[in-house]
């Protein structure tokens, strides 16, 4: 019996966790995660009596495999209006149909019930940050940020996004890393804030969503959260901006997560809530607006390396995009992977 550590409870971790565990290999895998759930990205929160999904919004699934685990979910259910386009000067269209009618997954829960049905079977540790690790023979020993031995682990799996990876690895101290801090610190990221409106009354648009395809417009994505199932109080509406990242960068430091009245909104909101209304026309006085920030949303570039002396890297810094598929399919390599270094 040999056991790996895997930093990062996110789609990319966890499905490599489950994947350990489903081969009976006699590896056993312990997820570490810094935050108070699983998921990363795939993250829902609940509102009085709103529920919605802030960071990724659907699942594709394009293989028979990542379709099974779709299915064994048990409750998954597709959003059946379209994805379509925007331009900067608010210029909507319908845009190509093969990717607005493309399956998009979901859960009545919210998208994290994927993430926690990742996670069963395995033991994950939540609120514990990885600090370092240090090298024992052929083995790696690892250290949490408030100096507690967290054991001993035969390969370590590092999923957590690239800056908090190479820190974790720059902090360590370990001969002929060196390489792989580097390649790490190539990665760039785009930022991210989602701002939810909770409405009295649901927009008269023909789409789920709104993407920005010259990411020349403050808004990336606009979303009709209502239209996935038990997401709402009877007739209400959830719309979902997630800003872009230049108007992100821009108001970072001015604007902190929370939840906020009309009244009380920074005017960094008063100007999506514009930038929405030009969009798709006037809507009530939301009911309230939540404000969820993402450091790491989005990946513009990827890692060159993806190892190192059974030190493997999982998820959006080595397929970029942000997809909660790719990740996912991440995850599995990286599993076959630690199964070959390990035995």
């Amino acid at each position: 019996m040999k056991t790996v550590a895997i930093v990062g409870a996110g789609v990319a971790g966890l499905a490599a966790a489950q994947a350990l565990v489903a081969n009976q290999s006699g590896i056993v895998p312990v997820v570490f995660e810094k935050s108070r759930g699983v998921g990363g990205r795939a993250a829902t929160r609940r509102i009085d009596g709103f529920c919605f999904d802030h960071g990724a919004q659907y699942v594709k699934a394009p293989t028979p495999e990542l379709h099974a685990l779709i299915a064994a979910t048990g409750d998954a259910v597709t959003i059946d209006r379209p994805v379509w386009t925007f331009t900067s000067t608010n210029q909507i269209a319908p845009g190509d149909p093969a990717f607005a009618d493309e399956q998009k997954w979901t859960w009545p829960g919210g998208i994290t019930r994927l993430a926690k049905y990742l996670a069963t079977g395995s033991e994950v540790r939540l609120e514990t940050t990885v600090a370092r690790l240090h090298r024992e023979r052929d083995a790696y020993r690892l250290f949490a940020d408030d100096g507690r031995d967290l054991g001993s682990f035969a390969a370590v799996l590092l999923t957590a996004p690239a800056p908090q990876s190479a820190a974790i690895l720059a902090a360590s101290q370990l001969a002929d890393v060196q390489p792989l801090i580097e390649a790490l610190q190539t990665v760039q990221y785009r930022r991210s804030i989602s701002i939810t409106l909770a409405l009295p009354r649901r927009p008269l648009v023909p789409w789920y969503a709104l993407v920005n395809v010259d990411r020349q417009h403050p808004i990336s994505w606009l979303a009709c959260e209502h239209d996935k199932p038990n997401r709402t109080p009877p007739d209400h509406g959830l719309l979902i901006a997630q800003m872009s990242d230049y108007w992100a960068t821009m108001h970072w430091d001015a604007l902190q997560k929370g939840t906020f009245s009309p009244a009380d909104a920074p005017q960094p909101i008063v100007e999506a809530l514009d930038a929405i209304r030009a969009l798709i026309g006037n809507i009530d006085q939301p009911l309230w607006i939540n404000v969820q920030r993402w450091r790491y949303a989005l990946p513009d570039t990827t890692t060159p390396l993806s190892e190192h002396d059974r030190l493997i890297l999982a998820g959006d810094m080595l397929c970029g995009q942000g997809r909660v598929h790719l990740a996912i399919e991440s995850g599995w390599r990286a599993a076959t992977r630690i199964r070959e270094v390990v035995s």
